[in-house]
């Protein structure tokens, strides 16, 4: 997910900056059913105790893990060592959920109170009764924290995966120990396991066996199926995960972030609308969960923004410009009062601006006041974004004038400055390029805005994969657009069918593809665009003109 840096940093800031916001992990009063958040999946792990509450609690913080929920795991891992103090799988189980995984890295502090937790489990395994496999998992798990700071976080993971590797060896019909392992490899290599070419990079192909091989023979593992469809997703074949996109959202319905999950799946393969309504279950979830419990610190800032976001973008890929706008401004009122804290939350905060981009609505973007200027990206957007508009509205030198003030805005950008998984300098050429294109196109200079519609197009293609994406305006649309209006119709099939491999069944480009099939006499091919035409665009309140493109 695009958190992976910027909520990483917030997160860590924010709470240095204000701690009320973070909620301590103190010892727990709470009784089993006075927190037990209900349906989180039925995997079972035996551990050595005769508490039967003690190894259900062990239970759930091990699907919490699995769900991404740290905080509320080590709450339970910490509620069955109250019930139980000799249970030394429970410490294990703290230690575990305050190491890394592919969202979050650790700090140095966290990685010590994980030693001491998991130097804690090896204290009791040692002086009360426990089974060869436990001692090999809190062993194993010793490798990944040190007390000698500062510590080599990079050296302890590799050690983690060794370890984990010879756990499966020694296990091998154990499927915790494989999907924890093939998670150790994962966090090698966060967000990284494709490339932009689509080729898996280092682990990948080992990931993607381990996690088969324990989905081959428990389909409904819950942490498999979840890295299953992150292991997936960002190959050229996210359809492999199907299966375990339809089965996760149900194995663990308590879970919203596993409820969320499957839209990683739906979005990459089109069907937006399915990808939508999944982020509405997870949001549901997640805000009866957040509101029950006045849950703080990493999951309700991270996980239930990020499914808001999902839902923005998913429903404006849908076509269903209503909900993505009031989903976005929802978004961004949890978004700007984090801004203060950390300037990389601001990368967002022009979500609704570029969704009224996406849905051509010009008179609403020049309704749009000025940003803050304490807003350096969002102002840069807003340029952008007016002068998108001036052009469309054949207002050609307030467009040239709004370009200016863009460049210059875009100037002032950090190079480092980072919009989830991307550069926002990068974000931003993609912009010019897109707005060079159509200032060219309303001056009827034809070759030179197809030149910079391409550049765009080059740019936007060399993104780094990131889940909603970091850009969602198809630059093709653009050019496709311009190739039907200049009656270049062949070439503007070819780009609507590119655009098409890149967003399965976006409906823009349904429409530009029916549109240029139609212009060639290629009538029975039209009548089968327009049939995916009518399903992927059925939930949407837009109506489509070539036009507006």
């Amino acid at each position: 997910m695009k958190y992976l840096i910027i909520l990483l940093t917030l997160l860590f800031y924010l709470i240095a900056a204000n701690p009320t916001i973070a909620q301590p992990i103190n010892p727990i009063t709470d009784t089993l059913s006075d927190r037990l958040i209900s349906e989180l999946g039925t995997n079972h792990h035996p551990v050595s105790t005769q508490n039967t509450e003690a190894q259900k609690l062990f239970d759930r913080g091990l699907n919490l893990i699995y769900a991404f929920n740290q905080e509320e795991a080590i709450r339970s891992f910490q509620q069955a060592a109250e019930l139980d103090p000799k249970l030394a799988m429970a410490y294990w189980g703290i230690a575990l959920a305050l190491g890394p995984n592919i969202n979050f890295n650790i700090e140095s502090d966290q990685e010590l109170a994980a030693y001491f937790a998991i130097q804690k489990a090896l204290k009791l395994s040692k002086k009360y009764p426990i089974s060869a496999p436990e001692i090999d998992y809190i062993k194993a798990l010793a490798t990944r924290y040190t007390n000698n700071l500062p510590a080599d976080l990079q050296k302890l993971a590799v050690d983690y995966k060794n370890a984990m590797a010879e756990l499966v060896k020694k296990y091998p019909n154990d499927l915790d120990a494989a999907t924890l392992y093939a998670e150790s490899a994962m966090d090698l290599h966060p967000w990284q396991l494709w490339s932009n070419d689509g080729k898996p990079t280092e682990d990948t192909p080992e990931i993607i066996a381990v996690l088969e091989s324990v989905l081959e023979r428990n389909p409904n593992h819950i942490g498999a199926n979840h890295y299953y469809i992150h292991a997936i997703e960002a190959s050229p074949h996210p359809e492999k995960a199907l299966p375990s996109a339809n089965r996760l959202g149900k194995l663990a319905p308590g879970a919203g972030h596993l409820v969320h999950m499957p839209a990683h799946i739906y979005y990459n393969m089109g069907a937006y609308s399915k990808a939508a309504q999944t982020n509405q279950n997870a949001i549901a979830i997640d805000k009866a969960y957040i509101e029950k419990y006045n849950v703080q610190g990493i999951y309700p800032i991270i996980y239930y923004n990020h499914n808001l976001d999902f839902l923005a973008i998913a429903s404006s890929m849908a076509g269903n410009y209503e909900m993505a706008m009031k989903t976005a401004n929802e978004f961004i009122e949890n978004i700007l009062p984090l801004v203060k804290y950390v300037p990389m939350a601001e990368g967002y905060v022009a979500t609704p601006l570029l969704i009224q981009l996406q849905f051509r609505d010009w008179n609403e973007i020049l309704k749009t006041p000025k940003p803050d200027p304490n807003l350096p990206i969002t102002t840069a957007f807003w340029h952008f974004a007016m002068a998108m508009a001036n052009a469309a509205n054949s207002n050609i030198e307030l467009a040239k004038q709004q370009r200016q003030e863009f460049i210059a805005a875009k100037q002032i950008i950090s190079p480092d400055s980072l919009i989830g998984l991307n550069s926002t300098n990068h974000i931003l050429n993609i912009a010019k390029n897109l707005l060079n294109g159509q200032i060219a196109r309303q001056k009827q200079d034809y070759p030179t805005a197809i030149k910079f519609f391409q550049k765009a197009i080059i740019a936007e293609d060399n993104l780094n994969y990131d889940e909603p994406p970091t850009w969602y305006i198809p630059c093709r649309e653009f050019l496709g657009n311009l190739l039907l209006f200049t009656h270049n119709y062949p070439e503007a099939e070819t780009v609507f069918r590119a655009d098409l491999k890149k967003h399965p069944h976006y409906g823009r480009s349904l429409f530009g593809l029916h549109a240029s099939l139609k212009k060639q006499g290629k009538i029975e091919e039209a009548k089968l665009v327009k049939a995916d035409l009518k399903t992927a665009w059925k939930n949407s309140d837009t109506q489509l003109h070539l036009k507006e493109l």
